[in-house]
């Protein structure tokens, strides 16, 4: 593959999915750390991408990003899918059927449903396609109201935080697309960012799911700062050093 291709390959894997690590580029395109972080700097001076610590994330709207398709959508899905299937089936087996319990929007969370196939607890959503995999599972799934983003397939804006207060919910599995040190767990956008900082508050008991790729990435927003945060993450081909992340107020590593 040619520089400009893979550059311009770069660009579509970060509108995917908002932010993408450099260790996530390395495994993707089969280079070496140090091409990645060439080929982002080039991209950052372009104006096609921002250049973030540990990665990089898509411009804001403003900035003119671009509406990610289906085959973009799908390189981000499946990256670290062995990891992200790992931390499903932990995470759901936290949940019991008397649970009342929020699933976020995510690839991670979204792989939980494949693991909750029986389950007598209630849950709600404001991901399309994981609402649609739980009822075809034949488990009992509420859609929060609002308006849907294209990018992600995800329910988000007024209608949605005005509906969240009224709920209580003993587990809350959550996605990110960055877990920073000084940021904290971060996304892309604005109305995402506000439904999961919404959703987070109301519950008893709340994890972020995320591979070893998200450490060290910090995207525009945090929904979440570390302090109070459970993490269900993978050891996966980066190894991850969690002593730093003393905020934490636990870790699972599988």
């Amino acid at each position: 593959m040619l520089t400009e291709e893979r550059q311009d390959e770069m660009v579509r894997l970060v509108t995917a999915g908002g932010s993408v690590s450099v260790q996530e580029l390395v495994d993707y395109f089969q280079v070496s750390e140090a091409t990645v972080r060439r080929d982002l700097s080039v991209l950052n001076r372009d104006g096609r991408l921002r250049r973030v610590h540990g990665g990089a994330t898509a411009l804001p709207s403003e900035e003119g990003v671009y509406e990610a398709n289906m085959e973009e959508l799908e390189h981000k899905y499946s990256l670290h899918m062995t990891e992200k299937r790992r931390i499903a089936q932990y995470a759901a087996s936290c949940v019991t059927d008397s649970d009342f319990v929020y699933l976020d929007a995510g690839s991670t969370v979204e792989q939980m449903a494949d693991f909750l196939t029986g389950s007598g607890a209630s849950f709600l959503t404001n991901s399309l396609p994981l609402a649609q995999k739980l009822a075809r599972n034949g488990i009992s799934v509420h859609m929060l109201p609002g308006h849907v983003r294209g990018t992600t397939a995800s329910v988000v804006g007024s209608e949605l935080l005005q509906a969240l207060v009224q709920y209580h919910f003993t587990y809350g599995f959550f996605g990110t697309n960055g877990i920073s040190l000084e940021e904290g767990c971060t996304t892309p956008d604005a109305e995402e960012a506000a439904a999961k900082a919404a959703a987070f508050s109301q519950c008893r008991r709340a994890y972020i799911l995320a591979d070893g790729s998200k450490f060290g990435l910090a995207s525009h927003i945090t929904f979440a700062p570390l302090t109070g945060v459970s993490v269900i993450t993978a050891r996966s081909s980066r190894d991850v050093d969690f002593a730093p992340y003393k905020k934490l107020t636990e870790v699972h590593v599988l």
